[in-house]
């Protein structure tokens, strides 16, 4: 794997819009865990959740914002290769996430299984957290990835195995637990991205 350091301008809004995703993702998650709760939810977890949401919504968008008004950079030759190849492999990882999520999901759906797909697609995340983390040098998404595939595992593993819980709560668990480390993620990608635009590196 290359060492080559990209651009500090393209760094930052890979890191910036890599969080708001993350934001997004977190609440489609966080939907998720809530929907399977009977009645939906409960006012101050709505509440908590939707606020949640929405501070780091607008924390991400701003420091997107922020990224993107950094100074055009000055992109050698190897930095394109470099940028050209990490494309590359992101989008393959990408694809293969899919693909996977969506061959697993058609299986539990034919052998009666529903239950286990929000921690099985959650399981495919993590792994594809952690391919990525390779490609972008990103030490942190292998702890991301890491917890994904953890608390999915669990999951699949804990909750049937324990008759009085209902197998419906494997999407509880799986949905606020993907969440909240999406979003933890996202709070830390944002800070240390804040920090950089503060004090760029070489100042």
């Amino acid at each position: 794997m290359s060492d080559i350091q990209l651009p500090p301008r393209y760094e930052a809004v890979h890191a910036a819009g890599g969080a708001l995703l993350y934001v997004a993702l977190g609440a489609a998650w966080a939907l998720v865990g809530l929907l399977e709760l009977r009645p939906v939810g409960a006012p101050w977890i709505n509440l908590f959740l939707a606020v949640s949401a929405a501070v780091l919504f607008i924390f991400a968008m701003r420091s997107f914002q922020h990224a993107t008004e950094l100074p055009e950079d000055d992109v050698s030759e190897e930095q394109q290769q470099e940028r050209a190849a990490r494309s590359r492999r992101s989008h393959r990882v990408i694809t293969a996430q899919g693909v996977v999520i969506t061959v697993i999901s058609a299986y539990l759906i034919l052998t009666g299984q529903q239950a286990y797909i929000a921690a099985a697609t959650s399981l495919a995340v993590g792994l594809h957290f952690v391919a990525l983390a390779a490609i972008h040098h990103t030490p942190g998404e292998y702890l991301t990835g890491g917890l994904l595939i953890a608390i999915a595992v669990a999951t699949m593993y804990w909750i049937p195995r324990i008759p009085t819980i209902p197998d419906g709560a494997m999407n509880i668990a799986a949905g606020f637990g993907t969440a909240l480390i999406l979003w933890g993620s996202s709070v830390v990608r944002l800070v240390r991205l804040q920090r950089n635009l503060e004090n760029p590196p070489g100042n």
